[in-house]
């Protein structure tokens, strides 16, 4: 059996968390949109960006696995202190008709107006309705975490994950090299410490089983893998064959 570690990536959701107030004026969805709206690159825009691109050769794991801080913020609530995971199978589409939305919001301004001309990183800064709006919406996705389980906001409705998710598939589709989870039924002993370790409410364990561990909903964040006392699960960073 593997001892109990306290591993670096609960250090990072809980610094993400505790550093909220300061990063909803680094990002957020709405903050991105804003800027479009007004013409503005934010730092919203440029992250997302750079997540986008990651998402190529590292799937859903650098953005929602480690470094979003509403991700954070819905795990630390949802299993580290109410204990509470996802786990209705059929609100998972939701977030396809909500990312439709999203991204013909997106196209509709550009269309409109056009290509950002001013860089204003912080936009957020001195406009308080904006900071509200913000703020109430961090409350809401936190309150769908203790009400839905941990990451339901991520599981049944954001549209930056189905952005990442369609990342990450187009990187395995041209063949670049990217992040997986690979695994080994031989070793799988079904203690289903997996299950019961994945934020998103997973059923590792049959994926494990099946030898199928590709999952729309997986975001990387290795959880299953640390958990595992058999080693029946790993990352690989290879081509999809």
């Amino acid at each position: 059996m593997k001892k109990h570690k306290i591993r670096l990536r609960i250090y990072i959701l809980i610094a993400l968390v505790i550093t909220l107030p300061i990063l909803l004026n680094v990002y957020s969805p709405i903050l991105m949109v804003w800027g479009i709206r007004n013409g503005i690159i934010t730092a919203s825009f440029l992250i997302f960006a750079a997540w986008f691109m990651l998402s190529l050769f590292m799937g859903r794991s650098v953005s929602c696995g480690y470094t979003c801080p509403y991700g954070a913020l819905q795990e630390i609530l949802g299993i580290h202190i109410f204990k509470k995971k996802p786990i209705s199978e059929k609100a998972n589409n939701i977030r396809y008709f909500v990312f439709v939305i999203f991204l013909l919001l997106v196209l509709f301004l550009i269309f409109n107006i056009g290509l950002a001309k001013n860089i204003d990183l912080f936009a957020s800064n001195g406009n308080l309705q904006l900071v509200i709006f913000i703020t109430i919406s961090i409350m809401t996705i936190g309150l769908l975490s203790i009400l839905l389980g941990s990451r339901a906001f991520c599981r049944y409705l954001c549209p930056q994950g189905v952005f990442l998710t369609i990342g990450s598939k187009l990187g395995k589709k041209i063949k670049v090299p990217s992040l997986q989870l690979n695994s080994n039924n031989n070793n799988c002993s079904n203690c289903k410490l997996c299950d019961k370790s994945c934020p998103m409410g997973l059923n590792v364990n049959l994926m494990v089983n099946n030898s199928t561990m590709d999952n729309l909903n997986c975001i990387l964040c290795g959880e299953c893998i640390e958990k595992c006392p058999k080693d029946a699960i790993n990352y690989s960073f290879r081509t999809k064959d």
